[in-house]
């Protein structure tokens, strides 16, 4: 079969001017349709994907990816640590270990404010306080200014009944930084473990271990490994209860889980689009067919083999089917970074965590919407196809 002489045959029939200039409507509308339904659903994947994957990196860049927690969520202490550093050893990936102690505190920086806050001490940390935005805001302060942290390890009760907070600690500010997650840019204060214990008078004191893994390394399988080691280790020491590591996003499974249940209600409903639009397709190729009758006569009268005019049938509905999905993925890569760089999304960081909505262009996400759209067209393009081989060649020049 002469490649070269189908491809010419399809896209002549397909683009070249008809004696209707309604079937060519219909075929414009046709492409711009599909084109349509592909950039709806590419753009909607695409900012479904940057949502998720921002919420997901912001967690990641503050959190270890691995905690270890006692049974209960009860206190570790400094042979915890030892435990789990040996044993991280043994676990693919694992890079290092950090003693974390976290728990809540009152700030006050400018005169007059005051807030909630979560303080977190690590034993990674060189020893700089780093606090959110938002914070920084709320009290007033920019790096190199002084918060006081108060606690209630050192609270009493006074002669008249009044409580009585002796656990003040002032500490200044090295960096005000956006974490990404608007809960962490209002109430968090990073610091060292060390700071954090004398804060909370508790010279041992550690709420969880954080390990640290390589770029590429499996977060839950790392996290299954090391709790083996661990259920292992105490269990072979007659130990009734065993610490636990689980990979940090766990602890937000039900957030993912909800937003692609949603990406998958709104992938289902904007495939209607598309759908309607392949629908209209259908009736554009049967009237092109009808048109190309008299020269779909004239091949089969000219010894042109049933498979070619099968192909090119099929070829010819392809073609529009291509043309709308690449017109679409066009659009839809467009739009997502004119959005990204001169329109941007603003969102409210309290209710959805991040304050921009940005879109990441998946190039799979693309492919499949283009590659289903073709294949859909191509089997649209069998009944003009299989229609143009049963009707006798005499039968469609008689009357031309």
């Amino acid at each position: 079969m002469n490649l070269w002489l189908l491809r010419e045959l399809s896209v002549r029939q397909a683009v070249s001017r008809s004696h209707s200039g309604f079937v060519r409507m219909v075929g414009f509308l046709s492409v711009a349709g599909i084109a349509i339904g592909v950039a709806a659903l590419v753009i909607l994947r695409s900012f479904m994907s940057g949502f998720t994957g921002a919420i997901r990196s912001s967690l990641e860049a503050v959190n270890p990816p691995i905690h270890v927690y006692a049974p209960g969520g009860g206190p570790l202490g400094p042979p915890d640590l030892g435990l789990v550093e040996e044993l991280s050893g043994l676990v693919s990936g694992a890079s290092g270990v950090v003693a974390v102690l976290e728990r809540p505190a009152v700030a006050s920086g400018a005169p007059g404010t005051v807030a909630g806050v979560m303080v977190r001490g690590t034993s990674g940390d060189a020893g700089s306080t780093v606090i959110g935005v938002r914070l920084a805001e709320a009290l007033g302060v920019s790096p190199g200014d002084t918060i006081r942290l108060a606690s209630a390890a050192g609270a009493r009760a006074g002669a008249m009944g009044r409580i009585l907070v002796d656990t003040i600690m002032p500490v200044m500010v090295e960096e005000v930084r956006d974490f990404g997650i608007d809960d962490y840019n209002r109430s968090l204060v990073s610091t060292s473990i060390s700071r954090a214990r004398a804060l909370f008078r508790d010279e041992t004191a550690i709420s969880s271990i954080g390990v640290m893994l390589e770029r590429d390394a499996d977060p839950t399988v790392a996290a299954a490994e090391l709790d083996s080691l661990l259920r292992s280790s105490f269990v072979d020491g007659g130990w009734p209860e065993y610490m636990m590591a689980v990979p940090f996003m766990s602890f937000h499974t039900n957030l993912f889980q909800a937003l692609g249940l949603e990406t998958a209600a709104m992938t289902v409903v904007l495939a209607l689009i598309t759908v309607v639009a392949l629908l209209n397709l259908s009736s554009a190729l049967t009237m092109i067919a009808l048109e190309r009758r008299r020269e779909t006569g004239v091949l089969r009268a000219m010894g042109a083999p049933p498979a070619m005019v099968f192909v090119t049938s099929l070829a010819r509905g392809g073609a529009i089917g291509a043309a709308g999905a690449l017109a679409g993925v066009a659009a839809a890569w467009l739009s997502v970074e004119a959005v990204n760089r001169f329109f941007p999304i603003r969102l409210d960081g309290s209710v959805y965590w991040v304050e921009t909505l940005a879109g990441s262009f998946s190039a799979g996400t693309a492919l499949a919407a283009s590659a289903a759209t073709v294949a859909v067209c191509l089997l649209l393009s069998l009944a003009p196809a299989v229609s143009a081989l049963t009707e006798p060649p005499a039968e469609a020049l008689r009357y031309e």
